[in-house]
């Protein structure tokens, strides 16, 4: 990786919070979150995990996706709100949009167009296919 993209690392793990839900060998906890994604075209409030759990929580919450090869996945976001990852990173850094269920871990980041950037060309850096993990088999 070049230095933009280790900086970006550096964020990713850090104060850009990217960690604490897009963490293991395929960059996801494979968890449900709200992060507050604004509800637009046919689905003025798409309900998510809410449809499988009936649970009030889980209303807006989707999984959190992969980050392997995620230039090659745009739009993006469940309904793909996102076009870019620019609008990502811009999103995330306003801490979503406020709703009853936003995740505890979306937060306000602060981050500077320079630590945008670099964030950028972490992502950038995250190319190839996911991980394939076999489990053992027990006796």
């Amino acid at each position: 990786m070049d230095e933009a993209a280790i900086r970006g690392m550096q964020l990713f793990k850090g104060k850009a919070r990217c960690v604490l839900c897009h963490n293991g060998p395929n960059f996801t906890d494979n968890q449900f979150h709200n992060l507050g994604v604004p509800q637009e075209g046919l689905l003025k409030e798409d309900l998510g995990r809410y449809n499988v759990s009936r649970r009030e929580r889980d209303k807006g919450a989707f999984k959190t996706p992969t980050l392997r090869s995620v230039t090659e996945t745009a739009p993006y976001m469940h309904d793909g709100v996102f076009k870019t990852l620019e609008d990502v990173i811009e999103f995330k850094n306003k801490g979503g949009e406020p709703n009853p269920n936003l995740s505890p871990l979306m937060k306000p980041l602060s981050l500077t167009p320079e630590e945008k950037a670099d964030l950028l060309a972490f992502l950038k850096a995250l190319q190839g296919a996911s991980l394939k993990i076999v489990m053992p088999k027990l006796p």
